[in-house]
């Protein structure tokens, strides 16, 4: 079945759109069928670039695999103890960055490794100076200590400890449909908390592996409103978090119907922008002007972007 294109919606979409319409062209529009044997070259170098990471993210990614890997051993009645999650992460983030240096990601750019820090040269990931190495220490640091985090804190050991049967989600993908448009909601983790006695409470847990940001309470928002469209969940009844596990603080929000009645509404305003600009990428590459940058003066985006080769800035 030919895949084909369509406007969907997520909070990391909104949040682009929101931040750079540029960058959200490359990553919906110009990259799409990038992927092909015989794509055109625009959208080949679009692709390309879009499927690079950065260390903060890669590092990130990799402690959230690590957790996903700790509740599939729990299912199997097996354990994973710190210390080994933390062998098996590290050395992850070795390979990934081995694999980017030394160009093994060419073969297989959509499965592989790709830093944008080595794609641009960047004098943060020099290896003659010593730079590389500083910089690839910091993120050994951050994935030790945020499993270190997941394994002994208490406010995880809820999440941590939960029976499978009550397990809801681990990072799986799911969609729902609002406003005759697919939106995808990916708890990192959900589970019945029975522990107050009465009826259950739905957690749902965010693993967050950087410092706080304003778009984090708007996800927890939209994924207690996910909870009620899939789950049936009563809004008083859902208590998302985020925990931020390299400081080991949390973020609690308060839910309510009226809280899910703006997060309604920020959807719906989200996704009209987008639909006001929306067309179909099956047909053309469309016009990228419709699609502005930020203005220069105020480009601190573009320092990491990975489209800095196609908008020439950075």
């Amino acid at each position: 079945m030919a895949i084909v294109h369509e406007l969907s919606w997520s909070t990391s979409r909104a949040r682009t759109f929101a931040t750079c319409r540029r960058r959200y062209y490359h990553d919906y529009y110009l990259s799409w069928l990038g992927w092909g044997r015989n794509a055109d070259p625009e959208r080949r170098q679009a692709y390309l670039l879009k499927k690079m990471t950065r260390m903060p993210m890669f590092a990130g990614d990799i402690v959230h695999r690590a957790i996903v890997e700790y509740f599939a051993r729990r299912d199997q009645g097996l354990a994973w103890t710190v210390e080994e999650a933390t062998e098996w992460g590290v050395a992850e983030l070795r390979r990934g960055y081995k694999e980017s240096r030394d160009g093994g990601w060419k073969a297989r750019p959509a499965k592989s490794v790709r830093l944008a820090e080595h794609h641009y040269a960047e004098d943060r990931i020099d290896e003659a100076s010593g730079a590389a190495g500083d910089y690839g220490k910091r993120y050994v640091e951050r994935i030790r200590a945020c499993l270190a985090a997941f394994f002994s804190l208490r406010s995880v050991a809820a999440a941590r400890d939960a029976e499978p049967g009550d397990w809801l989600a681990c990072e799986e993908m799911s969609t729902f449909e609002l406003f005759d448009t697919k939106i995808f909601a990916i708890p990192d983790f959900a589970f019945l908390d029975r522990s107050g006695g009465g009826d259950p409470v739905v957690r749902i847990v965010d693993w967050k592996t950087g410092r706080p940001s304003d778009a984090d309470r708007f996800q927890l928002e939209v994924y207690a409103f996910y909870a009620r469209e899939r789950w049936g969940v009563d809004p008083s009844r859902t208590k998302p978090v985020d925990v931020y596990l390299e400081s080991g603080e949390t973020a609690e929000v308060a839910v309510d119907e009226a809280c899910l009645e703006t997060t309604l509404a920020r959807i719906e305003t989200s996704l009209s922008e987008m639909k006001a600009v929306h067309f179909d990428a099956d047909r053309s590459k469309g016009d990228p002007e419709d699609f502005p940058m930020v203005p220069e003066g105020d480009a601190r985006e573009c320092a990491s972007c990975n489209y800095r080769e196609i908008c020439g800035r950075g």
